[in-house]
């Protein structure tokens, strides 16, 4: 049960909704816009506080490539900001709304939050890596900056790192500073076939190879390329972006090299990498919505081992991949054919090929985000990684009032 919301307006005011909850030993559930809400577990019996007013752009110097904003700033603002002055996050985050549903685009905190990275994360970086320094309040009440406002930041630890990806579980940030970058001047895309999912990898990296500079690359089977707008078997989508007379060129010379392409204007290229950034083609799936990371090369592999399953229990299994293959979007049914779990199934795949983590970021049952008996959200932890999970987590939040058990159980 979640108690009445609080909506503190500054980080000073949290600071004795802060002090309150380590007194009383009461959790807080800290929401932004809560359009990322049904990623991992609901916390139980939380005062919920909404950081929702904690809006506004404080300083923008596109000259300098840098932009802090309050973390409540709503995205659609910051984009549009960004768009006046030709310029982009380059590490693309993605739109919550395909696939969560609601009307707003989310929030820059919970962009931070949840470390959420696009097709450019391949080539560009994720969301951690432009974070350039932050003013938050930690688990012990106790407010405390971190970075700087400069690009060549060099001073403490590099606690963005640590903030980036940790759901709010261990400080809320306030105010945020990013780098930005130029958008390109033009984008377009190329579709090649491909036979299977080994061929388009093997397509992928040989383009990789050469010097004509893709900024992502996607594989698409045949029913997701249909929901794209693409027509034939499986296709392997290739972005280029940049100038105008650099782009044509470099698109021309894949085209020479590699059969069968087709050249994607800028229009249809922009919907089709919204399509695959937001994970659209498979929103509309009545079935639990994994993200599968991965080593690229063993993409083919965890994506046999999956299938052979599926094929076993006579189930439906969509599925594309981002990221040269680094990242598979799954939807995908609860159980196996053997009766078991497919998450936990999913998880022993990756292990088996290299490494890596699966994570179920919507589900069909909406009672899974409750009960602790149905396979954890998150990639469950090896003790090591546990232990060390906990230590952090003491020394932010050692009373556990900050987000307890939104990604991990006991943390």
């Amino acid at each position: 049960m979640t108690k009445p919301s609080l909506r503190p307006e500054t980080l000073a005011e949290i600071l004795p909704i802060m002090a309150e909850a380590m007194a009383t030993q009461q959790p807080l559930a800290i929401v932004g816009a809560n359009t990322k809400s049904a990623i991992g577990y609901a916390v139980a019996d939380a005062t919920l506080v909404q950081l929702d007013r904690w809006t506004g752009v404080l300083d923008y110097q596109p000259e300098e490539l840098v932009l802090t904003a309050r973390a409540g700033t709503p995205m659609a603002e910051i984009n549009d900001l960004l768009e006046t002055n030709h310029q982009m996050l380059a590490f693309e985050p993605p739109d919550p709304r395909p696939l969560f549903g609601g009307d707003h685009q989310g929030t820059l905190g919970g962009v931070l939050a949840s470390n959420a990275s696009g097709p450019r994360r391949l080539t560009a970086g994720a969301a951690r890596d432009f974070l350039l320094g932050f003013e938050a309040a930690s688990g012990r009440g106790e407010r405390f900056r971190a970075g700087g406002k400069v690009v060549k930041n060099v001073t403490g630890y590099d606690l963005s790192k640590l903030m980036v990806g940790s759901f709010g579980t261990l400080a809320l940030m306030d105010e945020v500073t990013l780098k930005t970058l130029p958008r390109p001047e033009t984008a377009i895309s190329l579709t090649f076939p491909a036979a299977d999912f080994s061929a388009a990898q093997n397509m992928i990296s040989a383009i990789f190879a050469t010097p004509y500079e893709a900024s992502a690359a996607a594989i698409l089977p045949s029913d997701m390329a249909a929901k794209a707008g693409l027509s034939g078997d499986m296709q392997v989508v290739i972005r280029l972006e940049g100038f105008a007379v650099s782009v044509a060129d470099r698109a021309e010379h894949l085209l020479k090299a590699f059969d069968q392409g087709e050249k994607r204007d800028e229009t249809e290229s922009r919907r089709l990498w919204q399509d695959i950034r937001d994970t659209h083609l498979l929103a509309d799936e009545d079935a639990d919505i994994w993200k599968i990371s991965c080593a690229p090369s063993s993409g083919a592999e965890v994506i046999a081992s999956l299938m052979a399953e599926m094929t076993a229990a006579d189930k439906s299994c969509p599925y594309y991949a981002d990221w040269a293959g680094g990242l598979i979007w799954m939807a995908a049914p609860q159980y196996t054919s053997a009766g078991g779990n497919f998450g936990d199934m999913m998880r022993e795949v990756v292990a088996q090929h290299g490494g890596g983590f699966a994570m179920r970021v919507r589900t069909a049952d909406t009672n899974q985000g409750l009960n602790p008996h149905v396979v954890p959200p998150f990639q469950p932890l090896d003790a090591g990684r546990l232990a060390l999970h906990q230590r952090i987590k003491a020394a932010f939040d050692p009373i556990g009032i900050l987000n307890p058990g939104r990604m991990h159980q006991g943390i």
